[in-house]
């Protein structure tokens, strides 16, 4: 369940470790689903698309938190005494992730789900406090500062580590290269990350007199 007062790490990846995206396109095209379904409930601080997953760091929006129409399975702890419902973010992926698969399907006349049935989300400092286990999720994030900092290089490190790049800057599709001013992709909350991570954006580099260090650094994405 999403709460309005946490900062989530939210992932997802293949089934089998089949490739997600087998082209530029398919990449582009997913950062629009998250554009589409995504950004109106929740603030996105950062992202990283992989060949067979994704990362992304969000704040829910009070919308995102709201019950949706789309009804959900009971937990162990509840009763069957009234129907139910998933909020509006549960449901955003959900719609984003399958409308996502039923365009590779039949681009590439392929059948079945492609990705694992449920897209996790943690409080993002879960991984990296060693007592997180712990501690409620409902906790003022504000004590974890550092450990949300080392999920959110964390998440942008994903290509180095898993040598598709040297330097994460080299990974046309991370948030990385916005954070280093070399393009805006319209995804990320650079004021809530400020704000929230003491995070900043570097200066806009794109203008005239700018050159990217990166292969893929300059100009938008496109929409």
């Amino acid at each position: 369940m999403y709460h309005e007062s946490v900062i989530y790490h939210v992932y997802n990846q293949s089934i089998n470790y089949e490739l997600l995206f087998r082209e530029h396109g398919n990449y582009h095209f997913f950062l629009n689903k998250l554009r589409r379904h995504i950004m109106p409930l929740a603030d996105i601080l950062c992202y990283c698309l992989m060949p067979d997953h994704f990362h992304l760091m969000l704040k829910p929006k009070a919308a995102g938190c709201a019950p949706s129409r789309c009804g959900r399975f009971l937990r162990a702890d509840e009763d069957d005494t009234e129907v139910k419902f998933q909020q509006e973010l549960s449901h955003a992926f959900k719609i984003a992730l399958s409308s996502y698969a039923k365009a590779i399907n039949r681009q590439y006349r392929r059948r079945g789900s492609l990705f694992r049935a449920k897209t996790k989300a943690k409080p993002a400092y879960h991984a990296f406090y060693p007592e997180a286990a712990s501690i409620s999720e409902l906790e003022s994030f504000t004590r974890f500062i550092p450990y949300l900092q080392t999920c959110f290089h964390y998440i942008h490190d994903n290509p180095t580590k898993a040598k598709l790049a040297t330097d994460p800057l080299d990974w046309e599709f991370s948030s990385d290269l916005d954070y280093a001013g070399w393009r805006d992709s319209n995804l990320c909350n650079f004021d809530v990350t400020e704000r929230l991570l003491g995070i900043e954006r570097t200066p806009d580099k794109t203008g005239p007199g700018g050159s990217p260090s990166g292969k893929y650094a300059s100009g938008r994405l496109p929409q």
